[in-house]
């Protein structure tokens, strides 16, 4: 067997976004030891927005008429321009993205989200909505879960942009047996050549010489599996250099704005047709224990206009009707602004699905703002039915299987 001294002795660490070319393999040897074939893959692409540090639901979806709302923000209420869905609940004012989404039928508002006896832990509490697992936290991420689960039953492509993550690091969602991709350009998505001596080399043609000699001394299935995992990944990095060097945005997308850039990276890599399954990226920002409304006020006028132009860049590719967003936040916050004005780390919240495949409307019931568990919401709608209305409705995945348990289905989606 070839080891990592063989490699540098080679003068070659093969690296792709960030992952060593071996972690590859394990999606290809998983599909070789089962010898099944691979179905055409779902168009159906599910897109993560992570509102992290707990994002202030209250004043997001704001129940403007409820006197309980004002009396307990005297000074973070939202009393000027809230964008009404009813007589009772509006929209931030900086979300009128969503609104016009919400007019138009593509936005869903799961009200009240949460899970029994909450932690207020940032860490525990996004493991535990990382991995759907409210003991403990531990496990796989699940929709980890759902991309073992396609490999299984033959329906994966076996493709290294399956899942994919806008940034530097894989996300705890994503984990799983099935390799995920963490990209911070398309630019840098191609074999980094590095050797012990930081001399830049030719990359291709030695490694797949390098491989061939190791396809030909090594039994079957290990030599076609070098050949398919190491082609198919060079495949996919000529293919998106290519994207990236004739991609045209059919949406303006803002200036200086990280998750602007993400989605935008994201939109790149579903236009270009290579089977992105799932991907995530991240709006952080939102613990704020002082000083919350003008901090809260940007970040969510980031996020409406870096989804509007999203979907609008989607819509423009002809792809709008395959694309549905999902936010989720660790947790909400305290319904009493705090002495610093700002909010402390509180419980249920609202979460947000987006797009043509969504049917529109209020899911769920609105928490009491007087009915309070020491200060905090107390939930109405259970996380892991949100996860199971889409694996089951949008992803066409057995959703007891991967939750490991039987939750509510919520009409969310379009039949």
């Amino acid at each position: 067997m070839f080891s990592r001294r063989d490699f540098i002795k080679q003068g070659l660490i093969p690296v792709f976004a960030g992952s060593a070319v071996p972690s590859v393999f394990a999606n290809g040897l998983a599909a070789a030891a089962a010898d099944a074939p691979n179905a055409a893959p779902s168009d159906r692409v599910l897109v993560l927005v992570q509102l992290a540090g707990g994002n202030d639901g209250l004043n997001t979806v704001i129940p403007f008429g409820d006197g309980a709302y004002h009396d307990a923000r005297p000074t973070l209420r939202q009393d000027q321009g809230v964008l009404a869905l009813n007589g009772q609940l509006g929209l931030h004012p900086n979300l009128k993205g969503m609104k016009a989404s919400w007019d138009a039928g593509q936005l869903a508002i799961v009200q009240g989200v949460g899970y029994p006896s909450p932690n207020l832990s940032h860490f525990a509490s996004m493991s535990i909505w990382e991995t759907a697992n409210v003991k403990s936290g531990i496990g796989d991420g699940w929709l980890g879960r759902y991309l073992n689960y396609l490999d299984k039953v033959g329906e994966s492509p076996n493709h290294a942009l399956e899942g994919v993550s806008a940034g530097s690091l894989v996300p705890p969602e994503l984990r799983s047996s099935t390799p995920v991709t963490a990209l911070q350009s398309l630019k840098t998505f191609r074999l980094q050549p590095v050797n012990e001596h930081g001399t830049q080399v030719d990359v291709e043609n030695p490694l797949m010489k390098f491989y061939g000699a190791f396809k030909g001394a090594t039994p079957a299935p290990f030599g076609a599996l070098l050949d398919a995992t190491l082609n198919e990944a060079l495949q996919a990095s000529h293919a998106l250099q290519a994207t990236d060097a004739t991609y045209q945005a059919k949406a303006t997308y803002p200036a200086n704005s990280p998750i602007a850039s993400s989605l935008k990276l994201v939109a790149e890599t579903i236009v270009s047709g290579l089977g992105v399954r799932v991907a995530h990226v991240t709006l952080g920002g939102f613990d704020n224990h002082a000083r919350e409304k003008p901090v809260h006020d940007r970040l969510l006028l980031d996020l409406d206009e870096a989804l509007s132009a999203f979907m609008q860049d989607l819509q423009g590719h002809g792809l709008g009707d395959r694309v549905l967003v999902m936010t989720w936040s660790e947790f909400g916050r305290r319904v009493k602004e705090n002495g610093s004005a700002g909010t402390d780390h509180g419980t249920a919240a609202p979460m947000f699905l987006l797009g043509a495949p969504v049917k529109g409307g209020l899911y769920g019931e609105q928490p009491s703002l007087s009915a309070l568990d020491n200060g905090n919401l107390k939930f109405t709608t259970d996380f892991r039915s949100v996860y199971a209305s889409v694996l089951q409705g949008y992803l066409k995945a057995p959703a007891s299987e991967l939750l490991g348990g039987s939750y509510e289905v919520l009409p969310l989606l379009k039949a």
